[in-house]
């Protein structure tokens, strides 16, 4: 082999696994990308300050009003009342300070013997003297017209005036005076002094001396008013523009007020903002991400991950993708509910026929989400529309999952139908969840469009599957069960023609896909491949001691060499039959590969014994190939070791687990398996598998008697 063949062979295995492969990945994000890039366009309405708005204006998202939330915190401070604090010992203060003034005059005037006959000069003196001494106190207001009454009176009109003062000043006091209400309760006070024991000037100058010291006991507490206020403030939510919020009304006059709102939530931004797009690229990747980790898991009879199954299931979910797109526009007809007759359980019908289930249920929740943002343009106040999301999910999960095991097609009626069911009940509990008003044009026109869908969908995968199994001959569980068929014209050749080689491989199929299975492989295929894989024995099958149903055997007749060319052309024999008839190409494998290189030891040692000259073991081992796949390991041993048992005289369930045994290591010793993926923890289990079976079918019986013995019982 030479290097530049070596170095193509290389480039173009790098090229299939990585720059193909995740190219495809990219494709899809690109896609994908640019299919929802719509929702994420600028949506700025067609709308000026003081013109009529021509259509509602919706707000897309979630914002705050700071200029609205600000001003009603500032009118609920406002509304908010000032807090007062109530001294009830002021009374007694007060008290104690007009008791302090009658002290200081009567003092004074002890002490500068004044009296009514005293000297202007003399009484000046004395009433700057408690002036002085009283001047400090704040609440010393008393003018010299009254100094001079109380400082003239006699001593025992003073006394007098001081208990009617103190009297009055704590009974005006005793309840809660405000500074609202204490010109009314000074003026009581004063009306209440009593004229039999009070010339005028004194009532005069005691009326200015209650004026003084009655005050306030009921007064403004700023510090607990701010904290009240401040309070009431922090209490005031903030005030939201929701999304979906009518901003603007179709057919209001716009205000500035409106302008402001729809600046502050983006639709009369006139600026590029990214945003919104990084956000629509991380949201592509994190679908791509699960798309590659969804398909990595996927595994298929030949490889994990073969670029074919990974182009089809690509090719699938963008299809998809570009019909959500398509029927997005159908909301332009304004026709009601016309957008869901979309085909949404398409995708997954064909996935879940050409793949398995657990990709068709992972694409149907990554369809829902796609549809949910494709169909977001048409929303205004949102990026999403929820209500089509989950239609979508419900109406593609049943497409997922309605399928039975065994079915090799959706029944138009059936499956459609019940997809159908399932539309129709999402769109109705969405109805309902969102109170929609019912009306029976709409609603059944609406109903009827979901009902469509279902069949729609099933008429379409019907129509498009054969294409993908032909475009990319691909081997689905569907095509697998169709194959399967005993009305197959293949199957009814070999039963007809090789009556032994058909239950031979009904049986190596039983064995065969029951130890698939054990071992995670694909047991349908190695089931359907078991049944053909000897379809080139049809071509001689007399040749074949399991037709031979006379006895007689044409190998006595003819040459080792000979019988040895008739053996081993049976598997490409086969293959070529199942070429003509254009059978996928895992089948052909099979039965071209179901015998590998093993030796043909029957007619080797015979020839042998016929020979004088040693005859080399490589001219009577098969031509191959080796096996290359775990199904065709599978059907080899099961095919082997059928045909072993089968040949056995009495078999045991010992002789019978010896036999496997012994077969087994054979095989392994010959390194039949070393062109293959399977492991020597699957050899095991497969051992163990078909010994099992073959327990089931020889186990041991009861020997009947040839004749029974009748006891006669005389009729009476």
């Amino acid at each position: 082999m030479t290097p530049s063949f070596l170095i193509k062979g290389q480039l173009k295995k790098f090229f299939a696994r990585y720059v193909a492969n995740w190219g495809i990945y990219a494709i899809v994000g690109i896609v994908l990308y640019v299919l929802m890039i719509g929702s994420v366009m600028p949506k700025n309405p067609n709308v000026r300050l003081h013109e009529i708005a021509p259509s509602d204006i919706q707000s897309p998202i979630d914002a705050v009003d700071t200029q609205a939330t600000e001003a009603k915190k500032q009118e609920v401070m406002g509304a908010t009342p000032s807090a007062y604090v109530y001294n009830s010992n002021l009374a007694l203060i007060q008290v104690e300070k007009a008791g302090d003034l009658f002290d200081t005059v009567s003092s004074i005037r002890k002490e500068n013997n004044i009296t009514a006959q005293s000297t202007p000069a003399e009484l000046n003196a004395a009433i700057q003297k408690v002036s002085n001494r009283l001047s400090p106190s704040p609440d010393f207001k008393i003018s010299d017209t009254t100094l001079k009454t109380l400082m003239t009176a006699s001593d025992h009109n003073l006394q007098i005036a001081q208990d009617i003062t103190s009297t009055s000043i704590y009974e005006a006091m005793s309840g809660k005076v405000g500074w609202n209400d204490l010109e009314s309760v000074q003026t009581k006070a004063s009306a209440s002094l009593p004229s039999s024991v009070l010339d005028d000037s004194m009532r005069s100058a005691l009326n200015e001396v209650l004026r003084a010291y009655i005050t306030a006991n009921y007064t403004f507490d700023p510090t607990a008013t701010k904290r009240n206020k401040q309070e009431a403030a922090n209490n005031v939510s903030n005030i939201v523009i929701h999304q979906g919020e009518v901003i603007v009304r179709k057919g209001e006059l716009v205000t500035s007020d409106m302008i402001r709102q729809l600046n502050l939530v983006g639709l009369m931004d006139e600026h590029f903002n990214i945003i919104p797009f990084i956000g629509l690229l991380l949201l592509t990747s994190f679908i791509t991400a699960v798309i590659w980790f969804e398909f990595h898991r996927f595994k298929t009879t030949s490889e994990k991950t073969p670029l074919k199954y990974l182009g089809v299931y690509v090719l699938i979910f963008l299809g998809m993708a570009a019909i959500i797109k398509i029927c997005s526009y159908l909301r332009l007809a304004n026709v009601a509910g016309l957008a869901d007759v979309i085909p949404i359980a398409l995708g997954p019908l064909l996935i879940r026929m050409l793949l398995n289930e657990r990709m068709a249920i992972v694409s149907s929740m990554l369809l829902s989400l796609v549809g949910s943002v494709i169909f977001g343009i048409s929303v205004k106040a949102s990026l999403f529309d929820a209500p089509m999301g989950i239609y979508l999910l419900f109406s593609s999960l049943a497409g997922a999952m309605v399928l039975r095991r065994k079915q090799t097609r959706p029944k138009i009626f059936l499956t459609g139908g019940m997809i159908a069911f399932v539309n129709v009940l999402a769109v109705l509990s969405l109805m309902m969840f969102q109170n929609a008003p019912f009306s029976l044009s709409g609603t059944g026109m609406t109903l009827g469009f979901a009902f469509l869908s279902g069949f729609l969908s099933v008429i379409l995968a019907n129509g498009v599957m054969p294409l993908f199994e032909a475009g990319f001959d691909i081997l689905s569980p569907m095509r697998l069960i169709e194959l399967s068929n005993p009305g197959q014209p293949l199957l009814r050749k070999i039963l007809l023609e090789a009556p032994g080689t058909y239950h031979h491989s009904v049986m190596v199929a039983n064995l065969a896909e029951r130890a698939c299975e054990a071992i995670g492989a694909n047991g349908l295929l190695a089931r359907v491949a078991a049944y053909y894989h000897d379809i080139g024995k049809t071509k001689r099958p007399r040749f074949f001691v399991e037709n031979q149903l006379d006895g007689v055997n044409p190998h006595e007749k003819i040459s080792p060499q000979l019988s040895r060319t008739i053996i081993f052309s049976h598997p490409y024999d086969g293959a070529d039959i199942l070429r003509k008839h254009h059978m996928p190409k895992e089948i052909i494998d099979v039965a071209e590969q179901h015998h590998g290189t093993t030796l043909l030891r029957y007619f080797y040692a015979k020839a042998q014994e016929q020979s004088d000259q040693p005859i080399p073991e490589s001219e009577f081992r098969y031509p191959g190939p080796k096996v290359q796949t775990r199904e065709a390991a599978v059907v080899e041993l099961a095919d082997s070791i059928e045909a072993a048992v089968r040949s056995m005289k009495k078999p045991t369930p010992v002789k019978v687990e010896n036999l496997v045994k012994s077969i087994f290591n054979d095989r392994l010793s010959d390194g039949q398996f070393d062109e293959c993926d399977i492991t020597l923890s699957d050899l095991k289990k497969v051992e163990k598998s078909i010994d099992e079976t073959l327990r089931g079918v020889y186990h041991s019986r009861i020997e009947y008697p040839k004749e029974l013995k009748m006891k006669k019982v005389d009729e009476k």
